[in-house]
């Protein structure tokens, strides 16, 4: 529906968004959180659209922008090579509120790769929303096509304002490669720590598909990857240990 929503100057007058943006594009990456310390009782989702934008969707008030197209480098127009061509390319993001401040978003940024780092302010109006501040990169050789995040240890502290997206405090996260299918473990600066290839049963380097999702078990113990299949064939997901 674009910039139709419930917090705009046309459809609701008395409640208008705080910070324009809109889903100008389609959203490519998100995440939940309800970060503690900062914003008391605004559950949000922050939602990374396709031309590089970053919106914050409140339960309580709707949709509000953060940050401008071109943030994130923009995946419209963009496309896998042959013969994942068809599917459609993704980013991934997790949150990282154990920072002594301001909470960060980490965002990969698949066709750069780089890792976008987009640190969030508090105080915005009303203390309602938050606001953009300074943004950096990670770079590393290690970083392939990085299509995707996961903690490698996530927040389980409260289900009420943490998800399978948050950081536990220190927390490593892992980055999966649809370029080479490689994991890499990184530290929150950009340091490596390990990085390993896909295999099945031991038979040697896996090359069925291409990594598209990467996700933790709340024990850190197993690591969960989605892949798809070359040109239109079927994909699936691995189990994989942890490292």
């Amino acid at each position: 529906m674009g910039s139709l929503t419930n917090r705009n100057l046309v459809t609701s007058p008395s409640q208008p968004q705080l910070i324009p943006g809109s889903l100008a594009a389609g959203a490519v990456g998100r995440r939940f959180s309800a970060p503690r310390r900062t914003i008391p009782a605004r559950r949000y989702i922050s939602v990374v659209t396709a031309d590089g934008a970053i919106v914050q969707e409140h339960t309580v008030k709707g949709l509000d922008g953060l940050a401008p197209a071109n943030t994130v480098q923009p995946l419209l127009g963009r496309s896998w090579d042959p013969p994942n061509h068809a599917v459609e390319p993704r980013l991934g993001v997790l949150m990282n509120p154990y920072t002594g401040g301001a909470p960060q978003l980490f965002v990969s940024e698949p066709f750069n790769n780089t890792i976008a780092v987009i640190n969030l302010v508090v105080g915005s109006p009303s203390n309602q929303v938050f606001g953009l501040g300074p943004v950096t990169r990670i770079t590393s050789p290690s970083l392939n096509l990085p299509v995707d995040l996961a903690a490698f240890q996530r927040d389980t502290e409260s289900v009420t304002w943490a998800s399978n997206t948050t950081l536990d405090e220190d927390s490593d996260f892992y980055v999966a490669n649809r370029g080479d299918n490689t994991i890499v473990r990184m530290r929150q600066d950009g340091s490596v720590v390990a990085v390993r290839r896909v295999t099945v049963d031991g038979h040697g380097p896996w090359d069925n598909g291409s990594l598209n999702g990467i996700a933790t078990s709340t024990d850190s113990k197993t690591i969960y990857v989605t892949y798809t299949g070359p040109g239109q064939s079927p994909g699936g997901v691995l189990a994989l240990p942890a490292f």
